[in-house]
């Protein structure tokens, strides 16, 4: 009796530890290599399992300038996002929520700024619209690296990135022809038992 409580305190013990492990963070990137600039990018996002976008990088420097350029220049990163697509709606603020803002240190051309806006909940087979800003942009400090063309997809296994509008500003005033966004985002998968194919008290 003692041998069997003993396994079924270690049994226990396992089974505890593996729900209280955290969920490993992952990402999913674009490209880094920018021949365009201005204030903002537009792009969807598609997840195929629920998750959680923790925070993003974006491509913040001088256009055309070497490696580290503009690197310690500090901005202001506004993130919004809308349920659905986000083409068609550059300028037209209704519908789109500001996620947050977030002081940033410019890191240069070539280099990954993070910016830690997030919690936005991902449910999965939906659509959403993400719009990254610079707010006091001054086109001859610092700007949003991006690429020309377009639409382009990057994916995963968890998640599908279309990369869509570049834009000016202020925000939702004016937007250009397809720009791929330079940039990264950080995400956690939401796990449950429903989604391991568990139900009922069965662990």
């Amino acid at each position: 009796m003692k041998f069997l409580s003993m396994c079924k305190a270690v049994a226990l013990t396992a089974l505890l530890s593996l729900v209280a492990a955290p969920a490993l963070a992952q990402s999913l990137s674009t490209t880094f290599a920018a021949n365009n600039a201005d204030a903002g990018n537009t792009f969807d996002v598609t997840p195929t399992v629920n998750m959680t976008i923790n925070s993003f990088d974006v491509h913040l420097g001088v256009l055309n300038g070497e490696t580290g350029a503009g690197g310690g220049q500090e901005a202001v990163i506004a993130v919004y996002w809308r349920p659905g697509t986000s083409s068609g709606f550059e300028t037209n603020s209704n519908g789109w929520t500001l996620l947050g803002t977030a002081n940033v240190v410019a890191q240069g051309t070539n280099i990954p700024t993070s910016v830690p806006v997030g919690g936005l909940s991902l449910t999965a087979g939906q659509t959403y619209g993400i719009y990254v800003d610079v707010q006091d942009f001054n086109q001859e400090e610092l700007e949003l690296l991006y690429t020309n063309g377009g639409p382009s997809v990057f994916s995963n296994a968890d998640l599908s990135l279309t990369t869509q509008y570049g834009l000016a500003s202020p925000a939702f005033s004016s937007f250009y022809g397809y720009r791929q966004w330079n940039g990264t985002v950080h995400y956690t998968k939401t796990q449950t038992c429903a989604s391991e194919g568990y139900t009922g008290t069965k662990l």
